[in-house]
């Protein structure tokens, strides 16, 4: 029983990977996971969603979830916007309604390493566009060098994952203006430090924007996203989402209606997670400088350092890191051929592990005579 051409190749994440090695003493700064559980207002609003219908919803999500989603926004809750069970659903929705065989898809260098599978699961070309350290700013002319008449798609994220950088809004825009589609993924929006990332939303109308609240409310089981578009692009998502989960999990839809109908609350959460991460964030760039001998610029959203370690095989080191020093952290080759001779840390912990886990890591550097 041959599999499918489509996913020859093809084979779990290396972040999946290097996280099956973890045991009951690893500190894992590996894992993209909010370290944030729920309060008790939270737990309420979930107690009173799983009281609601739990038959399917409409394939885009129910109307009444819809028009919170477009609040402050231009687009029209009917027919532009779209509930997804998480933000990878939509995704693959996305890529299923647009992409083809022989398309090209600009995928950013280092960036998030669902985008390139995903194009290669639909039979497309990847093209990366280098994000250049240690600012990883996005060079618009090399960009527009690499569209070509095969474009189908160019990828973005902000607040990125791995980089923790953010796009100015005059770089997105200018983005939008190139011409093919342009996926945002703006999942991370709501964790940042000292200024709300730009976001594409209205930047176009070949413009799609992911966002959902696995990261922002730690509902990374609940799967739970949405996509905006303009209703002519959004139409064939709508389809494509229909044929691979139906609707999203009603609970979760109901969860998250509760969530933004609750202003005074959601705003109180939101920034309790901030000023939590932002408290990580100073614990792992104190442990990066002093046990990694490596100064980074803090990053501006998501929780994640992207930190340069002084070897050449980034992916051997991670797993003998896993293996022999008991911490757990994402070679950067994962998310592309400019991460090498980085990792990526995940800084979702708590200040002991932050601490301890980087320590590990600088320990065994230093055994290493590196």
């Amino acid at each position: 029983m041959h599999p499918a051409d489509r996913i020859a190749g093809i084979e779990l994440s290396l972040i999946r990977q290097i996280n099956a090695l973890a045991t009951p003493l690893s500190v894992n700064l590996g894992i993209g996971e909010p370290n944030v559980e729920p309060d008790a207002r939270f737990r309420e609003l979930a107690a009173r969603a799983a009281t609601t219908s739990w038959h399917y919803s409409p394939n885009a999500g129910a109307l009444s979830l819809r028009k919170k989603l477009c609040v402050g926004t231009p687009f029209d809750p009917r027919s532009e916007v779209c509930v997804t069970a998480g933000t990878q659903e939509g995704l693959f929705a996305v890529f299923t309604a647009y992409v083809d065989p022989g398309d090209e898809v600009l995928v950013p260098n280092p960036g998030f390493l669902s985008y390139a599978t995903l194009a290669r699961i639909c039979g497309a070309n990847v093209i990366t566009y280098d994000l250049d350290p240690p600012t990883w700013e996005v060079d618009l002319d090399a960009l527009r060098a690499k569209v070509t008449r095969k474009t189908k798609m160019i990828l973005v994220n902000s607040p990125s994952n791995p980089l923790g950088s953010v796009v100015p809004r005059e770089t997105l825009q200018a983005i939008a203006s190139i011409g093919p589609l342009v996926v945002s993924d703006e999942i991370y929006n709501e964790i940042w430090y000292d200024a709300p990332p730009a976001s594409m939303l209205g930047m176009g109308d070949n413009v799609i924007v992911l966002n959902g609240l696995s990261k922002s409310h730690a509902m990374t089981g609940l799967r739970l996203g949405w996509i905006h578009a303009r209703e002519a692009v959004m139409t064939p998502v709508v389809t494509a989402h229909q044929y691979i989960a139906t609707c999203a999990s009603v609970f979760s839809q109901a969860l998250a209606e509760l969530i933004l109908s609750d202003d005074d609350w959601n705003a109180e959460w939101l920034a309790a997670v901030r000023a939590q991460f932002a408290k990580q964030r100073e614990a792992a760039l104190y442990a990066i400088s002093h046990e990694l001998e490596f100064d980074i610029a803090p990053p501006a959203g998501a929780f994640y350092a992207f930190a340069a370690v002084p070897t050449c095989e980034t992916v051997s080191f991670a797993k003998t890191l896993a293996t022999d020093a008991a911490v757990l952290v994402i070679p950067g080759v994962a998310f592309g051929s400019a991460g090498n001779g980085f990792v990526r840390i995940s800084y979702a912990a708590s200040v002991e592990q932050i601490t301890a886990g980087i320590e590990r890591v600088g320990r065994f550097l230093r055994a290493q005579g590196r």
